[in-house]
């Protein structure tokens, strides 16, 4: 068997332990899923067992010719490579063919009376035969071109951090080696490649030890999950979702063994303050429980916190965005032509397309800083932009961590009113007080993104724009983020890839690289994929979307309803009803406070939001009822 065995394995980086004396083995086969909060060591541990980074004590066995390939989550290249060159760096024997044979086609296509050429192509051709390389040739052109890589000529200086990210990728598939290590391998990724993927590596011969956010991804690829916490490794037999269900038993069995180490813990500290003299053997017995007990609650006491965010965002009104026939381009790409939308206060949308679609071009645009060719914007006069960048603003490196937010503000408001220090904030956003004064150069790249976060929180925005959110952030920080947002009192428009959160925070997909321009769909993201695949199977008068603009048009093609609309019609009545009585309710509270001024503007603020909310339920129902008895 093709085993490899991590052995007591320790490491630090500065004064901060990453893991300590872990252990564990990755079986032939076996696709195992490495989780843990950002800071956590998980991308340590992956240097450690590729070779690229030693650890401070502890073995790592394997079976001599075991073949390791790594993907970090930034691969270096040399710029003065080509993508060919950069894709088949490597030393494995079909990877040596394929490349040799591939250089030799190349050359003689230059030059086809090239007698070095010709002689050069035979010994590949022959070789290829030798080695039966045909099929791994196919399978490697198949791979650069799922991953969207077809320019293999280009200098890699001339690549941007995402097209070398998926270079990095293509390198590490094709080599097709016995351990494969992947260090957030969907960032950058679109969706089809991300299926793509998802699907190669289910099915992927060799061993796979894995690292991501994206919890679709995790939950169809791994059979084992490892979650590296307070510098230990715990093992789970099976996928991400089995990993939950364990997860839980644990801790409620944990949780029922700490308190009852807690009640012992205080009767021996009562007994341990009387001045218990360790005269005799029993007494020696119960002082020495004590300082195991005592050490055993320091260390539950000293468990990971847990991430909080319970920030306030400013009052927004019932205008955010009303784009009315605008057309925006990036340099000589057009995004879009004569788009019309309104943008409500209490949207949750998903903004989706393929790479280079304009997706963030777009958001550039909702966020002020580029404007549409021709058109017009009106954005709402209390919209206060929160915008979180794919690539985030330069850090002060030589500044202190708690510096940087202070320049900001010395305090926030929460959403319960009350208000919070700075030093508060940085503890309840996972950085301790002994990071506070740390420059921000030591921090990582997922504390960096939590840093980022929490200073576009504290500006108190009431409309959020977010980039790829769950690219460098860990799970734990996303799990209470699509939290935080499915209550958040604003709008919320999420550019991202990761299904799994758009399924979480968003309601409604705007499918940007439509060919006539962006379409909307009601429902989440797998409804809207679930919509695309049975699109592709249907003519293309059989289309069930919903065209934005103009909406008679998308009328005149719609023939029934889709899935996601059924429900919505299903509970709409109900809903409208329960409205009707809510805001009759709200009336009669008005009446009753006539006199107390205070109280009517927020029951009257309170109106307008309902019955602007209801309005839009009716257009719903006028619209769905149309298409419900089909």
């Amino acid at each position: 068997m093709k085993d490899l065995n991590v052995i007591e394995l320790s490491k630090t980086y500065g004064i901060k332990p990453l893991f300590h004396q872990i252990s564990f083995t990755i079986r032939e086969g076996e696709s195992v899923g490495l989780i843990g909060q950002n800071g956590s060591g998980k991308s340590s541990l992956m240097k450690v067992i590729a070779g690229v980074d030693t650890a401070d004590s502890g073995t790592i066995d394997k079976p001599s010719q075991y073949r390791i390939a790594y993907l970090p989550q930034d691969p270096q290249f040399d710029d003065q490579q080509t993508v060919f060159e950069a894709v088949f760096t490597g030393e494995a024997p079909l990877v040596k063919v394929v490349r040799n044979y591939e250089e030799a086609i190349a050359n003689l296509t230059k030059d086809s009376s090239n007698q070095k050429y010709q002689e050069a192509y035979t010994r590949a051709e022959q070789e290829m035969n030798r080695q039966d390389a045909w099929q791994a040739d196919v399978q490697f052109k198949s791979i650069l071109n799922q991953l969207g890589i077809t320019n293999l000529n280009q200098p890699v200086k001339e690549l941007s951090g995402g097209q070398r990210k998926r270079i990095g990728l293509a390198q590490v598939l094709i080599q097709a080696p016995d351990l494969l290590l992947l260090d957030e391998p969907t960032n950058h990724l679109d969706v089809d490649a991300i299926i793509w993927l998802e699907k190669y590596l289910s099915q992927y011969k060799g061993a796979l030890l894995l690292v991501t956010h994206d919890r679709y991804f995790l939950e169809r690829v791994t059979n084992h999950m490892l979650e590296l916490r307070q510098g230990k490794i715990e093992s789970y037999i099976g996928n991400y979702a089995t990993y939950l269900e364990q997860k839980a038993e644990r801790e409620a069995i944990q949780q029922r063994m700490d308190e009852k180490q807690v009640r012992l813990y205080k009767n021996e500290l009562a007994w341990m303050r009387k001045g218990a003299k360790a005269r005799t053997t029993k007494q020696q017995a119960r002082i020495q429980r004590f300082e195991s007990l005592d050490e055993a609650v320091k260390q539950q006491n000293g468990e990971e916190k847990q991430l909080e965010i319970a920030l306030e965002g400013s009052r927004l009104g019932k205008r955010v965005f009303n784009l009315e026939n605008v057309t925006l381009r990036a340099g000589e790409k057009t995004i879009f032509n004569h788009f019309s939308h309104i943008f409500q206060s209490d949207d949750r949308i998903g903004i989706v397309g393929k790479n280079g679609s304009g997706k963030t071009t777009f958001l550039k645009m909702l966020a002020g800083e580029i404007q549409p060719v021709s058109g017009n914007m009106v954005v709402g006069e209390t919209v206060r932009i929160g915008y979180y960048r794919q690539l985030m603003e330069p850090f002060p490196e030589d500044k202190r961590v708690i510096t940087y937010l202070q320049e900001l503000a010395e305090e926030a408001k929460r959403i319960d009113g009350t208000t919070v220090r700075v030093t508060e904030l940085l503890e309840t956003f996972l950085f301790p007080k002994e990071m506070h004064g740390n420059l921000i150069r030591t921090l990582s790249g997922g504390e960096r993104r939590r840093l980022y976060l929490l200073k576009l929180l504290m500006n108190q925005p009431n409309v959020l724009l977010f980039d790829e959110p769950t690219n460098d952030l860990d799970l734990d920080t996303l799990t209470v983020l699509e939290d935080y947002l499915s209550t958040f009192a604003g709008a919320v428009l999420v550019v991202s890839h990761d299904r799994y959160f758009l399924d979480k925070v968003a309601d409604k997909v705007i499918a940007i690289d439509e060919p006539d321009g962006p379409v909307l769909y009601y429902g989440n993201m797998s409804e809207y994929l679930e919509n695309q695949a049975q699109r592709s199977s249907t003519q293309p008068s059989q289309k069930q979307e919903n065209k934005v603009e103009p909406e008679e048009d998308s009328k005149k093609d719609k023939k029934k309803l889709t899935y996601s609309e059924k429900l919505e019609w299903s509970s709409i009545e109900e809903k409208i009803m329960v409205q009707e009585e809510e805001i009759e309710g709200i009336k009669e509270e008005m009446a009753t406070n006539a006199s107390d001024y205070s109280k009517l503007a927020e029951l009257q603020e309170r109106l307008e939001k309902m019955e602007a909310d209801l309005a839009k339920k009716w257009d719903r129902y006028e619209y769905l009822s149309q298409y419900a008895n089909e």
